[in-house]
């Protein structure tokens, strides 16, 4: 019985964190000051190549998770954040900030894949949570997900639940190190609650300037062919 609890509950989380690819027509993407439609200029091989670079020198490092939205593609406010019923207790759960580590190319997949830590709070107190495995899919040149496997966090010792997190990028800024898009949070468990909405995902190291990792390293394309 407990076994078929913990099933049902990885089942929901998964679900409920279903990426939002439906919302995304388009990537749109920044390179060496040069911003536009991805399908307009690149492949999606090139794009899966750049994003590992991004990933690659970011690995260990702590990005921020910001409120955002397709118009500006800005970071307003640092966090995401959405309703939780923590047991007998109505609350805010939210999540500001994330590393990923142990960042690979899996060229023949179309995918990067590395651990996850995410930052998880619940009325203002931080969760304990797992490290988890994180897939960055590139099926196409317009489609782009970023999906943690479901993953366990504690919060004070007594409430125990799986959360989940989806995210379906729609934009990617290599000059400013920030990927935007649609996210999808879960938690199921002692506590249950789910939102969605859109953010940029800003990491601390960016591409250098002079370079374009989408045509293989330098900004002008004839110096990389």
């Amino acid at each position: 019985m407990k076994h078929s609890i913990v099933w049902a509950a990885l089942l929901l989380a998964g679900c409920a964190g279903a990426p939002q690819v439906e919302k995304v027509t388009q990537i749109y993407v920044c390179a060496a000051e040069d911003c536009g439609p991805a399908g307009q200029s690149y492949t999606a091989p090139q794009l899966l190549r750049a994003v590992y670079r991004l990933l690659e020198k970011n690995d260990g490092k702590d990005f921020t998770i910001c409120s955002s939205d397709i118009q500006s593609r800005n970071c307003q406010s640092e966090g995401v954040a959405y309703f939780v019923q923590g047991g007998p207790i109505p609350g805010v759960g939210s999540q500001a900030s994330g590393k990923m580590e142990k960042v690979k190319l899996d060229a023949a997949n179309q995918a990067i894949k590395g651990t996850m830590s995410s930052y998880l709070r619940f009325v203002g107190i931080p969760l304990a949570c797992v490290p988890h495995d994180t897939t960055v899919a590139v099926r196409g040149i317009d489609e782009i997900t970023i999906t943690d496997e479901p993953y366990y966090c504690n919060w004070m010792a007594v409430g125990n639940m799986t959360a989940s997190f989806s995210f379906a990028v729609e934009s990617v800024d290599f000059d400013k190190g920030r990927i935007g898009g649609y996210w999808s949070h879960s938690v199921v468990g002692n506590a249950g609650g789910k939102g969605a909405g859109y953010a940029v995902l800003q990491f601390p190291e960016t591409m250098p300037r002079g370079e374009n990792w989408l045509r293989g390293g330098a900004a002008d394309p004839k110096a990389a062919q």
